[in-house]
């Protein structure tokens, strides 16, 4: 008889305790995963955007670092024939170096530059005329890079490049030496800003 009242086995409660204590543990273990991998991937979210920052400003660095402004003709004007002087001429009409984060058609920092934006080494012999514009309305800071011929050409479209397309605002000043300014015009300053 006492071999009969002991059986072996769980009770149906004891089986509803671990069912609900397995169920918390696994409910919990899947919050902490589901938390941790949208907190992974805001982060690289947020890496993402600070790589292509850098990656961005570094260029516009190195363009500004070999920004050209033309032969100093002041110095040369004596030597130099009639046709050489003329030229000379409308060289230091040349605008080499504008910039204005305000502008209103968006266009924010252009100049003339001994740096291309290929990483060909043959390819970025000379001059380029670069230009980066801001558009505010979609975010975009786009670039555009021709070979610089001489002069300024207004008249045909460039081929814009869009760096980035997620910039809420950008923010440009130059500095003369001495105070810092929101515009800077090769043509007024008749330098570079330093």
């Amino acid at each position: 008889m006492s071999k009969r009242l002991q059986k072996h086995g769980f009770t149906l409660i004891e089986l509803l305790v671990a069912v609900a204590l397995i169920s918390i543990v696994l409910s919990m273990a899947y919050g902490s995963y589901v938390t941790t991998t949208k907190s992974a991937d805001a982060c690289k979210s947020r890496i993402a955007l600070s790589e292509q920052g850098r990656k961005t400003l570094e260029r516009i660095a190195r363009h500004i670092r070999c920004a050209y402004a033309g032969v100093d003709s002041d110095n040369q004007q004596n030597t130099r024939s009639g046709a050489e002087q003329q030229e000379a001429q409308i060289e230091q009409s040349i605008n080499y170096f504008k910039g204005d984060s305000r502008s209103r058609n968006g266009e924010i920092l252009h100049l003339v530059t001994t740096c291309g934006l290929s990483k060909d080494k043959a390819a970025e012999e000379g001059l380029f005329e670069v230009s980066y514009r801001f558009n505010r309305r979609t975010n975009e800071l786009a670039v555009s890079a021709e070979r610089f011929v001489g002069k300024i050409q207004k008249t045909r479209k460039r081929n814009w490049q869009i760096l980035s397309d997620e910039v809420e605002s950008v923010d440009i000043a130059f500095f003369d030496g001495e105070n810092w300014s929101r515009k800077w015009d090769f043509t007024e300053q008749k330098a570079l800003p330093r």
